[in-house]
């Protein structure tokens, strides 16, 4: 850190600690090793991907070919399979939002038919 900014943070800690003695203010900094203050902060452990269920774009290649050749004003069902739902239609809506844009498609899960449907909007 440059020294400059290393004066402005010691006197920011001054007063942030001048402050916290009155009652004013609680606080902690870090900056990198170091801390100042003594606020208890719990840090927020790193998050990690979920492990999936299907190998890295199984979903995406199930579903393309249903919608690749789907033209305005058409609907197209897409089965299940071995797919969850949910994860379906995700990756129908990332891929059709890529390909034809926000808002030009319509989707819905069919639990009955066990199908992701989805409408392609008039362009």
């Amino acid at each position: 850190m440059e020294q400059l900014f290393k004066k402005q943070l010691e006197v920011a800690v001054k007063t942030l600690t001048a402050l916290q003695r009155r009652g004013h203010v609680s606080f902690k900094v870090f900056v990198g090793d170091e801390e100042y203050g003594d606020l208890e902060v719990v840090r927020k452990a790193k998050r990690t991907r979920s492990t999936s269920l299907h190998p890295f774009g199984a979903v995406r290649d199930y579903v393309v070919p249903f919608l690749d050749a789907l033209k305005p004003d058409e609907i197209v069902s897409i089965p299940f399979n071995q797919f969850d739902p949910e994860s379906l239609r995700g990756n129908a809506c990332a891929w059709a939002t890529t390909k034809w844009g926000k808002g030009s498609y319509s989707t819905t899960v069919n639990r009955e038919l066990q199908t992701v449907e989805i409408y392609r909007h008039e362009a």
